[in-house]
């Protein structure tokens, strides 16, 4: 192999890892509801069409953090596929939403899955998202069934939160 395939394969693998770690830290960003970190992951003009809102990436942030009743989430991604062209790429992330919902005076668990469909930019040598798409393929609701205080539950006193009281925060100190 030659030296300029090695360095395309290496710069090759360096943009997957970057676009993966976009993807992560998008879930981290909606489920500690982290307004900066979550409009750094876009591009200038980004556009989003997740669900029920559909326009301008700083409009999603603005508002999309702390939905009405929304309690707690934990996003999964997984089966990245991304196709890279100079400083413009495609990709195709799996993700696994679970939730609770405070509404009608009772709690409810949601299961949501789907796929980002996105398109990406490089500004300034990082990757930014530039339009992402999310293609529901099944869901599931039902009455919640957590349980805090007993058993094996009640012993694990350490726990995620919506917000900058998440362990995250004090673990990674202000590289979260």
């Amino acid at each position: 192999m030659s030296n300029n395939n090695e360095l395309a394969l290496l710069q090759e693998l360096e943009d997957k890892q970057a676009l993966r770690e976009v993807s992560t830290l998008f879930a981290r960003a909606l489920d500690r509801a982290d307004g900066p970190l979550l409009a750094s992951l876009f591009a200038d003009g980004a556009q989003v069409s997740i669900g029920a809102f559909s326009g301008p990436a700083s409009e999603f942030v603005a508002g999309g953090i702390s939905p009405a009743g929304l309690e707690r989430s934990f996003h999964s991604v997984s089966n990245e596929f991304y196709q890279i062209d100079g400083d413009s790429a495609r990709g195709e992330i799996y993700v696994i939403d679970v939730a609770t919902w405070n509404t009608d005076g009772g709690k409810t668990d949601t299961l949501i899955g789907g796929r980002y469909v996105d398109a990406y930019s490089k500004v300034g040598g990082a990757w930014k998202i530039a339009r992402r798409t999310f293609v529901h393929e099944w869901n599931m609701s039902f009455p919640t069934t957590t349980v805090w205080d007993e058993g094996l539950f009640g012993m694990i006193k350490l726990r995620g939160t919506r917000g900058k009281d998440d362990p995250i925060y004090t673990i990674l100190g202000g590289q979260a």
